[in-house]
């Protein structure tokens, strides 16, 4: 497998995440992709079917984010609502933790709006893949898993490779 076939089958496809994303970070995942498929073809049908199930439970960038959305708003918003409703009759309002939860909700739109939002920057280099990503590497797997191993090596780079499945 090239990280030649990699590229040019992400790039077939609209992704706002990677547009965005940093042009080392993406190489760096297309590079892990290519390693991560070398390797199951190495280790043969046990290791492609282990690694199928490992990428059926991983967490696509979307997933991630909705989820450090919701914790860290969540978060804010509590600690926000309490200092706000615990203070002195005639103290200065507190509010600092609900412009956090704000500005929480601005990435969120953001994202929706453009596919980029500063904590997407963090969790890109921290590995969270898109669904396209991980989808690909799901594809090139299935068809090592259909090709006739040789010598423990699959002949991916030749194999017809079916569209990617969307997963929830």
């Amino acid at each position: 497998m090239t990280e030649a076939i990699i590229i040019e089958r992400l790039n077939q496809r609209v992704d706002r995440v990677r547009d965005h994303s940093a042009h080392s970070v993406n190489q760096r995942i297309v590079r892990d992709i290519d390693r991560n498929v070398e390797h199951c073809i190495r280790g043969g049908r046990e290791a492609i079917s282990a690694r199928i199930e490992e990428l059926d439970r991983e967490w696509d960038i979307d997933r991630v984010l909705m989820a450090n959305f919701a914790v860290a708003g969540g978060i804010a918003y509590g600690v926000g609502v309490h200092r706000y409703a615990n203070r002195p009759l005639l103290a200065k309002r507190r509010t600092g933790f609900l412009y956090f939860f704000a500005a929480q909700l601005g990435f969120l739109l953001m994202h929706a709006g453009v596919g980029w939002c500063p904590p997407m920057v963090l969790w890109r280099r921290l590995g969270a893949r898109t669904k396209t990503e991980i989808e690909l590497e799901r594809s090139l797997l299935l068809a090592a898993l259909e090709a006739p191993l040789t010598n423990g090596s699959a002949l991916v780079g030749n194999a017809p490779l079916s569209e990617p499945q969307a997963v929830s």
